[in-house]
């Protein structure tokens, strides 16, 4: 059984949609995971978050910080966070431990970070499953945008880092490679949530977890037609345009592609090898399923062992605003002395 924990308004949306009905799910069933074996729960400070959420039996929903922050939130502090998280976990555990009949293998945590109840409360709650289950937490980790505000980078920038020490291994979407795409802010994290859906419904967790332990790892995923295709072309559109994630300097590990579906047309595995070697000194494992009469080939990437998840343009820009309140106190200070 994959079991989902959403902590945040991000990590709330994305783990709702795992319980949406839609065709495409119905499709997959017969291969990979079914509705009945995707179990989660969702864990917010805002009531309107999850309020608004429309697939996620009720008693599936969390709602932590009652008396702190009155059901409106963090307003993007990630201290707060960390304090309604660490003085209310067990009322999201005595949740999770009702829901987790079937004692699952491993767990994902989903979790958008720059705001302040996932970034402070995503890896409390890691910690915590991981004392009570003893078994493997993995994390789903979707970064901000820079249009959102330098506050909620300069939060994801520093909690990423604390972050991936709370998980066996992290997958990561950024929402800034779509923006600077020209999506806007809502499209993006739309996108994000489909493809991290998608993404799970195409690979097995087992899959996912052997590969990702403890490692930080991007992902994508796409569906085409079932013709004549190589497995170089795949993977550049792949990472061209279905990876949310900069590549650039992130000096990759393994690549793994992972297909289902009818792959009588699909050819070239060697060759790509040979690609993925010479662009990225890397590994490159695929994994195919034949799915007999399907029309369809879905189709997912995942890339292992990145590093520089943050491009050098934004650290540079975070490490900049992070200097501006001591400067800022000095020169307080300066006027004060005179």
């Amino acid at each position: 059984m994959l079991f989902l924990v959403g902590i945040g308004g991000a990590g709330c949306r994305i783990v709702d949609a795992f319980y949406k009905k839609e065709p495409f799910s119905s499709i997959l069933s017969k291969f990979s995971h079914t509705k009945e074996n995707i179990t989660g729960v969702v864990i917010d400070t805002s009531s309107d978050s999850l309020t608004s959420l429309r697939n996620i039996p009720m008693e599936n929903r969390v709602l932590i910080g009652k008396s702190r922050a009155k059901g409106h939130g963090t307003g993007a502090s990630v201290e707060l966070g960390r304090k309604i998280i660490n003085e209310e976990v067990e009322l999201a555990m005595n949740t999770i431990r009702k829901v987790n009949r079937n004692k699952s293998d491993f767990f994902f945590v989903i979790a958008g970070i720059g705001g302040g109840t996932g970034t402070g409360g995503a890896g409390i709650i890691a910690d915590r499953l991981k004392k009570y289950y003893n078994t493997p937490v993995f994390g789903v980790i979707i970064l901000p945008s820079l249009g959102e505000g330098t506050h909620l980078m300069k939060n994801a920038y520093s909690g990423f880092i604390n972050l991936i020490k709370n998980f066996d291994g992290v997958l990561v979407q950024d929402n800034n490679v779509l923006t600077n795409r020209g999506e806007d802010i809502t499209t993006s994290s739309k996108i994000i949530t489909t493809s991290t859906v998608r993404f799970f419904n195409t690979a097995e967790a087992n899959e996912i977890s052997q590969a990702l332990k403890e490692k930080v790892a991007g992902f994508g995923y796409m569906r085409v037609k079932s013709e004549s295709m190589s497995a170089k072309d795949v993977l550049q559109k792949l990472i061209r345009d279905k990876m949310y994630i900069n590549l650039d300097n992130a000096k990759p590990e393994e690549f793994y592609l992972i297909l289902r579906g009818n792959l009588n047309s699909f050819y070239g595995e060697n060759f790509a090898r040979e690609w993925i070697k010479n662009k990225y000194d890397a590994k490159l494992n695929i994994r195919m399923k034949d799915i007999s009469g399907s029309k369809n080939l879905d189709i997912g990437v995942m890339v292992t062992g990145i590093e520089n998840i943050f491009n050098v343009e934004e650290e540079t820009n975070i490490e900049k605003e992070k200097s501006i309140p001591s400067d800022l106190e000095d020169l307080l200070s300066d006027i004060q002395s005179l």
